[in-house]
């Protein structure tokens, strides 16, 4: 079970890359609200990515 979550994480950690660079892209070619976007996009996969591999204080 864990290598999966450990493989969702970095699926998620390899979007948010993705998604940065692909930001990047749009704001150099003036695309404002695709870059906004994609730059969101990234932002959030990213927080997904380290919230997942975070270890929680468990009770037991």
């Amino acid at each position: 079970m864990s290598r999966a979550v450990d493989a969702l994480a970095i699926l998620l950690l390899v979007m948010a890359s993705s998604s940065f660079g692909f930001g990047l892209y749009a704001l150099g070619h003036q695309e404002d609200f695709r870059a906004l976007y994609l730059l969101a996009v990234g932002a959030l996969a990213l927080r997904a990515s380290t919230e997942i591999l975070r270890p929680r204080s468990g009770s037991g």
